[in-house]
């Protein structure tokens, strides 16, 4: 889809008790459409890829809202209505990395959390809490710091 559009539409499945970080987002994707490397974690399948991101779309109030361009949507997400869609620029590649140093976790505001803020966590355990959403920095793989 990227191939084709030279973007693709992904919508954030977020859990029912998060709300979209408003702020966070509207600091990181202003009009100027620079791209931001963002990393999706499947937890499925407990791998990580990395990508660039040059917008986002929030749904207003609560509600979740369709693709802002059906055409390139995966399939998957056609039907769905959801609280943020992000634009991604490929490729979207793999991204060999066992932890991450979490920051924030804007979408419970700092509640709902298994471990506190700026903790260097693994893939387990980030699968393993509520939020869906995180903001990362200084990336740790195989125990290394870079």
């Amino acid at each position: 889809m990227i191939d084709e559009f030279g973007y693709a539409w992904w919508g954030w499945w977020a859990r029912n008790q998060e709300k979209a970080p408003r702020d966070q987002l509207a600091g990181l994707f202003d009009d100027t459409g620079r791209e931001v490397r963002i990393i999706l974690f499947d937890t499925g399948l407990m791998e990580c890829y990395q990508t660039l991101c040059s917008s986002v779309v929030l749904a207003p109030g609560g509600e979740g809202i369709g693709s802002p361009d059906f055409r390139a949507t995966p399939h998957y997400y056609v039907r769905g209505r959801y609280p943020a869609w992000f634009r991604l620029h490929g490729p979207i590649e793999t991204l060999d990395q066992s932890a991450f140093k979490v920051i924030e976790r804007p979408t419970f505001g700092g509640v709902h959390t298994t471990s506190p803020n700026e903790q260097v966590l693994g893939l387990e355990a980030l699968r393993d809490e509520r939020p869906t959403l995180w903001l990362i920095q200084n990336e740790v793989s195989n125990g290394r710091s870079s």
